[in-house]
């Protein structure tokens, strides 16, 4: 029930506007509907705020997290890498409607800011619980795309970010600090 709340909330919030031009002669375009929109439009604030929050353990050194941030940047470039040419392909340009909002899952700037400061365990249960926060809004989000979008694209990244949440949150619990 959350998920589809999460679908009509994003939808009705003007998410899945489209804009932009019509995709390039000959290559065929996915039929996207407003969830398919909000989903992708979702996507990239959040994996953009997580990819932001994991560059900090490069200050952290002792960081127990490493192994899990490596993991997770990798398949968050490579969703938004997937995104980006979705995008392109349907002709619409990169939404930033979601910036500075602060919504379920997305690691605000001022959480960035105090992450930015601590250091050795605080700096690893912060991050830890700023990723489960991520991890389980994705689900949610990912889900509502699961049970009310349309497009076969779209759908199959869904079901990848719901699998790969899944996935990060059992490492973030086999993480030992």
């Amino acid at each position: 029930m959350r998920a589809l709340l999460v679908a009509v909330v994003l939808a009705a919030a003007g998410c899945g506007t489209p804009t932009g031009s019509p995709p390039p002669a000959g290559s065929p375009a996915p039929d996207l509907a407003a969830t398919d929109l909000a989903f992708v439009d979702l996507l990239i604030p959040q994996n953009e705020s997580t990819l932001a929050a994991l560059a900090l353990t490069s200050a952290n050194p002792g960081s127990a997290l490493h192994p899990v941030a490596r993991q997770v940047e990798t398949r968050y470039r490579a969703e938004l890498a997937q995104v980006r040419e979705l995008l392109a392909r349907i002709g619409r340009q990169e939404s930033d409607q979601h910036d500075g909002h602060d919504m379920p899952g997305m690691i605000t700037a001022a959480e960035l800011a105090t992450l930015a400061h601590d250091r050795g365990t605080a700096f690893d249960q912060q991050l830890k619980a700023l990723l489960r926060s991520q991890f389980e809004e994705a689900r949610t989000v990912a889900r509502a795309e699961l049970s009310s979008g349309t497009s076969q694209p779209v759908l199959e990244l869904g079901a990848r970010v719901d699998s790969t949440r899944a996935e990060f949150l059992a490492l973030l619990e086999g993480v030992q600090r």
